[in-house]
């Protein structure tokens, strides 16, 4: 297939710097497919990505054109529009990890009616979570946006349910989260709440208060400046901001109080560091991989009952998520810059939800 085939990069050490780069038009070799990438959704979670690129190596998965810059990895839909790939038909409509790129070649692997495997050599040493292709049937661009906004973070709070309620042991009356007003802390706390036997503290900035209290999801929403406020309970904090400042708040507050603090991240991107850690009260912050914790429980429970569980639960949060977050979409690599660079400067509100369409 002859097409334009282009790739959003940015510079490693400096995100707002971007640029589009043609990609080559090689011929297909045996075993490969080209996917046409149509639509991806951009939130804090990309961000993440590239705050934890180097140590979490989300730049291996799409090598860029040069040292310096990466390739964000992004969640969306393609097209099999080319294929050199047993099992593998052009036409078949996907969902996985892309990058902000128009087209991608991929080298499927154990491909079924489920979905596929890419092969590429470069990608075998990260979680195999983000390898995986569902073969999905076509729906109105409402709803793949909705799926592409949510089902990848949603993915994350599903675990983190899970796994709090494995560790009863910490015996806390409260779970307390940072930038509530995230996707993946909202998933979360709906699978929390749904659960029952704990309560539910949102920490937020001013702005986005009334819309985490619309949510229903917490039972007491607190701001950032009010932090000597959080009640002096056992908890668990789930840090989904990557803020320093609230961390060592929280901890500063409920010290010993504090049975686990556990590091998700970092939607607060360009909150101030400093250059080396400082020691806090009360437990030290644990970093949660999600993929880590997905093979875990795939495994414990069988792939096609982990499956069953993560799509029931997705589908009624995905209901619920209609009463509080518009679909918002935008069309062209040049939306997708401004798009970005609208999450880095902290201007997209909590209701929105951004699309990108190619």
């Amino acid at each position: 297939m002859s097409v334009n085939q282009f790739v959003l990069e940015m510079g490693r050490s400096s995100f707002r710097e971007m640029q589009l780069t043609a990609q080559g038009q090689e011929d297909l070799a045996d075993g490969e497919a080209l996917l046409a990438i149509s639509r991806f959704s951009l939130t804090a979670n990309n961000v993440t990505y590239a705050m934890f690129g180097d140590g979490m190596k989300y730049w291996n998965f799409f090598p860029a054109s040069s040292a310096s810059l990466g390739r964000v990895p992004v969640w969306g839909f393609a097209e099999v529009v080319a294929s050199k790939a047993e099992g593998v038909a052009v036409g078949t409509r996907v969902y996985g990890y892309l990058p902000m790129a128009n087209t991608l070649k991929v080298e499927p692997v154990k491909a079924n009616a489920a979905g596929f495997r890419d092969g590429a050599a470069h990608r075998q040493e990260m979680a195999a979570a983000y390898n995986h292709y569902s073969v999905v049937q076509p729906h109105d661009s409402e709803t793949e946006g909705r799926v592409a906004l949510l089902k990848p973070l949603f993915m994350t709070g599903f675990l983190l349910d899970d796994w709090i309620a494995d560790e009863r042991h910490w015996d806390s009356a409260y779970v307390i989260s940072s930038s509530a007003s995230s996707k993946t802390a909202l998933s979360m706390n709906a699978c929390l709440k749904r659960r029952g036997g704990v309560k539910l503290i949102g920490l937020t900035s001013a702005r986005s208060k009334a819309f985490v209290e619309a949510t229903g999801y917490y039972d007491l929403v607190v701001t950032y400046d009010q932090l000597a406020d959080l009640p002096l309970e056992a908890s668990v904090y789930v840090d989904f901001a990557g803020d320093p400042a609230v961390t060592a708040g929280v901890h500063n507050r409920l010290a010993d109080l504090l049975k686990q603090s556990i590091i998700v991240g970092g939607a607060h991107w360009d909150a101030e560091r400093t250059a080396a850690p400082v020691a806090l009260p009360g437990p030290k912050p644990q970093f949660f991989f999600a993929p880590a914790h997905m093979a875990r429980l795939s495994a414990a429970w069988g792939g096609a009952e982990f499956n069953r569980a993560v799509d029931a639960a997705f589908d009624r949060f995905a209901h619920e998520s209609r009463a509080w977050l518009d679909v918002v979409e935008a069309e062209g690599f040049e939306a997708a810059q401004s798009a970005w660079k609208r999450l880095l400067d902290n201007e997209v509100s909590a209701k929105e939800g951004l699309v990108i369409v190619l």
